[in-house]
């Protein structure tokens, strides 16, 4: 969405100056004849002019609105010319393909010039066509081919918005959303609930069909992608932000129950018919005039005031690092906030080109404007102090208008394709503003509104920026609207992404991840507020490693769940009963008491005294990552009041890279913090000083570590140091203290895998001896985590051998037999059998009793807390009762008591209390001074390795399963 700063954009966007040029054809041709002359093929998109339409419900979305990707208009029609000059002849491709009235947009054209790829929908009535589908146009042979031969699968999604990739792949935004499954037999897509249909997400394909993928994600319209010169991809995300309003009066308010021109017909509620003459103020609404184009909430006494945003981001070909690339979500709304970009075009300098216009003006045009987006984050947003000049320029000679009604001395622009010949040169759809008494047209002059306005008449021209002129290259014809063009030229510059590229000697298969500083936020130093700031931190002298939760990034691999198991799982009559005595469970059987993400262990990296890190990852994998303490359990849940990185939450966007590719980040991201952050192309503030100079050692700590260059982090500096990076695979967690003045080797722990003596988790065995960037540590309940409780062990506080099974299940089945075991001790408590659970066939015993509240507490008038009769809960917890594993509630009210969290291992300190002495988790620990006992005869039970895998299991998610290969459907 368009922000418009005070100031920053003018109406006019005239950065070339008022030039006006006089009269429907001026610049006639003679010598201008060559001005405009290129060899290149060219096409277009002709329709006829299309009405404007109900445009009063918020929800209302006129014809060629970005907004709504589905909309069919049929009548449009596909031109292509051999060369851009007056005296070429068109041809009409699609006539005669689809045998009636089609609709075509979102033209493409492949780096070497020679095909063009577009979205078409056929006819109604089309019995192969009646979805928009894919389809690409050979230059040389005039051939038309649908991209999914097949008509099943073509028609299976609304596909629109193709853009080829510089790896020669299609990317393209579809309804199917592919990694959903087949919707037609269980429909598990996002939707955007305020027009009730799917979201439009981006796919990635071959272009014979194969290998489709989906590549984002999310209820969103991602749409009108195109690709850089650098192999990204940039494209528009269309989502809302949601207003809440309590001061609304029914006087404010038109109507308390429906939404009156959200849009205020163009000019904003309160400004009447009038509007001003620039945008140097465009008018920001007030409460008032949100309140008259608000929704009524389900909230009495509230009203919901909705607004849309179309921001522009960025994604590598494969799906990797999706990020906010240029556009703002926190400015103020104004009568500016209906102006946004259509169909972003990369440029050979690295900025984009778009057509910008109000998507309620109906005359369906707006101007051509640059985005300066290499050295802004935003309008009025530089990516530094020294950057000059402004974030938008227009390219036309002259003042365009945008606003509905309103005149526009030098016309409007519906669609633009560069020459891309080092020019400045564009081809561009222009149509002269006139107004007209009913007998007389005039040429428009000035900015003021009026209804006099006469039918625009949009024509093809040549547009030189440099020299301030027009030639006309198509002439239109009487309400004929070009929607697309694009010239079907080499880009010889196009090259295949490869992000940028590490000097490190790794093993293949392997990607490089660094982290400047786990203490920066946006830039600030969150370390200042308790520990010191970073400098304190980093420093050997002032702050011990035990000092320091944060020790670990633990990269993590994501997976959807395959969506041929979940449309399953959802639909088996056992699982998921369609009605009976037994309740559905969901897609708990797969993933219990989880998120529907499914994770993999990745690897291991060491997170120095600065807060650096420098991590190996698997290449072509998609992977989230978090920071965990020396006992594997992730940070962002410590709950001591003065800890102040609760940020530290696992990364929310899974991240892909290349092999030997490096990505760069600076810290962490506060999403109320309106900068895209994970720009790789931009050098953003970082709150780690880094290295005082070049070849110096860090204040107070191992001098034998010398940081190459100043501002290196400790990470860098201690690889160089090394020669290697010491960041291990998911089967190893391993500290070592290199910044200690000198070292001390005791602090020095491993923790691998090969401690288990119950079964590992890897799918692969060769793994155990030979873990490579293929190896992945897959934690399966049933496989790795149950089998820890029948596994027999020595209790230390007895010195006999038993295991937890032995006190810990039913009395008919009797606990794991161990050698020199007097026998099973039944247990009425916690239950760890192997079995399925007696009240339900369906489930697993102990997987449901190890997360189920089993007692209820309550803090007295004098701090004592006490076990209150779960059975009478109202009477005993008269103010209600706080559940999963919450810190402290509130005063009065009783508090859930489970072993473990699905939050995570630190949320589950009720279980590793009696196991390890983690202060980390101390502020989860209330309990009643009968667990003292039970904490005592735990204590050592189970192994470090143990211990780091149920931390890992419960971290992501505590699923049932992670592999879903290992499901099992019941039979009974």
């Amino acid at each position: 969405m368009i922000g418009f700063s005070s100031g920053l954009r003018l109406l006019a966007l005239a950065s070339l100056g008022l030039v006006g040029l006089t009269g429907c054809f001026e610049g006639q041709i003679s010598e201008g004849q060559e001005e405009m002359l290129s060899d290149q093929p060219f096409a277009y998109v002709v329709r006829d002019y299309p009405d404007m339409g109900e445009t009063a419900s918020v929800n209302a979305r006129p014809p060629l609105d970005p907004r709504a990707p589905y909309a069919f208009k049929p009548g449009a029609k596909l031109m292509v010319r051999d060369r851009i000059a007056l005296s070429s002849d068109e041809r009409h491709v699609l006539a005669g393909y689809f045998g009636g009235d089609y609709d075509v947009k979102d033209l493409d054209v492949s780096p070497d010039g020679e095909r063009m790829v577009f979205a078409a929908h056929g006819p109604a009535d089309s019995p192969d066509n009646f979805t928009w589908n894919i389809f690409e146009y050979t230059f040389a042979t005039g051939k038309v081919r649908r991209i999914f031969e097949d008509d099943l699968v073509a028609n299976a999604g609304e596909d629109t918005n193709p853009t080829y990739t510089n790896e020669g792949r299609i990317i393209f935004s579809s309804s199917r959303q592919h990694s959903r499954g087949d919707w037609q037999k269980l429909d598990l897509r996002e939707y955007l609930e305020d027009f009730d249909e799917p979201a439009s997400l981006l796919h990635s394909v071959k272009p014979d069909g194969s290998e489709l993928v989906q590549i984002t994600f999310g209820e969103f319209h991602d749409i009108e992608p195109s690709t850089m010169n650098d192999g990204h991809v940039v494209f528009i995300r269309f989502g809302r932000i949601y207003e809440t309003l309590t001061d609304c009066t029914l006087e404010n308010i038109d109507d308390p129950n429906f939404n009156q021109h959200p849009h205020g017909g163009g000019y904003g509620q309160g400004n009447g018919n009038g509007f001003p003459s620039g945008l140097e103020d465009p008018k920001e609404w007030t409460v008032e005039d949100k309140c008259g184009a608000s929704l009524a909430s389900e909230v009495e006494g509230e009203r919901v005031f909705v607004e849309d945003v179309l921001s522009m981001y960025r994604i590598t070909p494969a799906g990797g690092n999706v990020h906010r690339y240029f556009g703002s979500l926190s400015e103020e709304f104004s009568d500016a906030s209906f102006i946004h970009y259509m169909d972003p075009i990369p440029l050979d300098d690295g900025n984009l080109l778009t057509t910008m216009r109000h998507i309620y003006n109906p005359i369906y045009g707006g101007d051509v404007v640059k985005i300066n987006s290499k050295n802004f984050f935003a309008v009025g947003k530089p990516v530094d102090e020294s950057v000059i000049g402004e974030a938008e320029e227009s390219m036309t000679p002259g003042l365009v208008n945008f606003y509905p009604d309103q005149v526009s001395p030098n016309g409007w622009y519906s669609a633009v394709a560069p020459y891309n010949d080092g020019s400045a040169r564009l081809l561009a759809s222009w149509a002269q503003c006139l107004t007209t008494d009913g007998t007389t047209s005039t040429p428009c002059e000035g900015s003021a509104t009026t209804e006099d306005l006469g039918e625009p008449r949009y024509g093809i021209w040549m547009v030189d920026p440099t020299e301030n002129t027009r030639l006309p290259v198509v002439q239109g014809h009487e309400r004929a609207l070009y929607t697309d063009i694009v010239i079907a030229d080499r880009n010889e510059l196009a090259e295949p992404y490869t992000g940028e590229r590490h000097d490190l000697q790794l093993e293949d298969n392997t990607a490089l991840f660094e982290i400047r500083s786990i203490y920066d936020m946006d830039g600030a130093d969150m370390a200042e507020l308790y520990d010191g700031g970073i400098e304190t931190r980093r420093d050997p002298s002032l702050t011990h490693p035990d000092d320091r939760s944060e020790r670990f990034i633990r990269v993590v691999g994501v997976r959807q769940i395959p969506p041929e198991l979940e449309q399953a799982i959802l639909t088996d009559e056992i699982l998921n009963p369609p009605d009976g005595p037994q309740p559905p469970l969901g897609l708990t059987p797969l993933v219990g008491s989880g998120n529907r993400i499914l994770y993999d262990v990745l690897s291991y990296a060491m997170v120095e005294p600065d807060g650096s890190a420098m991590v190996k990852v698997p290449a072509d994998t998609n992977f989230s990552f978090e920071v965990v303490n020396k006992y594997g359990k992730r940070v962002d849940l410590i709950a001591a009041p003065d800890y102040n990185y609760n940020y530290l939450m696992q990364h929310p966007q899974p991240l892909r890279l290349e092999e030997g590719e490096k990505l760069k980040c600076y810290g962490c991201h506060d999403p109320e913090v309106d900068i895209p952050h994970a720009r790789t192309d931009v050098e953003l503030a970082s709150a780690n000083p880094g290295a005082p100079g070049d070849g110096m050692p860090f204040p107070n700590a191992n001098p034998q570590i010398r940081a190459v260059q100043w501002k290196d982090t400790m990470a860098q500096a201690l690889v160089d140091s090394l020669q290697g990076l010491q960041a291990t695979w998911a089967d190893t967690m391993h500290f070592e203290d290199f910044w200690t003045n000198p070292p001390d080797p005791s602090l020095a722990f491993e923790v691998r895998y090969s401690g288990l003596t119950t079964p590992k988790p890897v799918t692969d065995p060769s793994c155990l001896t030979n873990w490579t960037a293929d190896c992945k540590a897959t934690i399966n309940y049933q496989e790795h985590i149950q089998p820890i409780w029948r596994e027999c062990r020595t209790n230390p506080s007895t010195g006999k051998t038993t295991s937890c099974q032995n006190c810990h299940t039913a009395a008919e089945q009797g606990g794991k037999p161990c050698p020199g075991d007097s026998g099973s001790g039944a247990s009425n408590g916690l239950l760890l059998g192997d079995g399925h659970a007696s009240w339900d066939g369906r489930q697993l015993e102990s997987y449901v009793e190890l997360f189920e509240p089993d007692y209820y507490i309550r803090e007295t008038e004098g701090g004592v807390w006490i076990e209150v009769d779960k059975t009478n809960l109202d009477t005993e917890c008269p103010d209600g009762v706080q559940g999963d594993m919450t810190v402290l509630p509130d005063p009065g009210v009783c508090f859930a008591r489970r072993l473990m969290s699905a939050r995570g291992a630190i949320a589950s300190a009720r279980f590793f209390s009696l196991f390890d002495n983690d202060p980390d988790d101390d502020e989860y620990e209330v309990e009643t001074a009968e667990t003292d006992a039970i904490r005592q005869s735990h204590m050592g039970m189970l192994t470090e390795a143990e211990l780091r895998l149920i931390a890992e299991w419960l971290d992501t998610g505590a699923h049932i399963y992670n592999d879903p290969d290992k499901f099992e459907f019941p039979t009974q």
